[in-house]
């Protein structure tokens, strides 16, 4: 794991303990976690990321993101590659990107 996303990770652990996250944010943390084994895997992972009250479709969408690469495209994305707004989504539409998700995958990384 980057030690960009790391250090973001921890920041915002420590708000979430704090109710100051929101829900993306949320999930974001429950994706890096998801990557680093916590969840187990199929099934099991399903299961646990639901008991743990996450949307696990949701989570799962982020951790494919992060897991293809979607990360550098998000960083691309806050460096202002991809303009804003709009023209940011058409962009990374035209690209093959999946702009949603580049978008959650920003939101999380800018929560510092």
């Amino acid at each position: 794991m980057s030690e960009m996303i790391k250090n973001n990770v921890e920041k915002l652990a420590d708000e979430e303990l704090n109710g100051i996250a929101g829900g993306a944010t949320r999930n974001y943390l429950a994706a890096v976690d998801v990557m680093n084994g916590k969840y187990g895997n199929g099934e099991e992972r399903k299961r646990r990321l639901q008991e743990a009250g996450y949307d696990y479709w949701a989570v799962q969408h982020l951790v494919n993101g992060l897991a293809y690469g979607y990360d550098q495209v998000a960083k691309d994305v806050i460096a202002g590659k991809y303009g804003n707004g709009q023209a940011r989504m058409n962009a990374l539409s035209a690209k093959g990107y999946d702009a949603k998700l580049v978008q959650d995958i920003v939101n999380g990384m800018l929560m510092n």
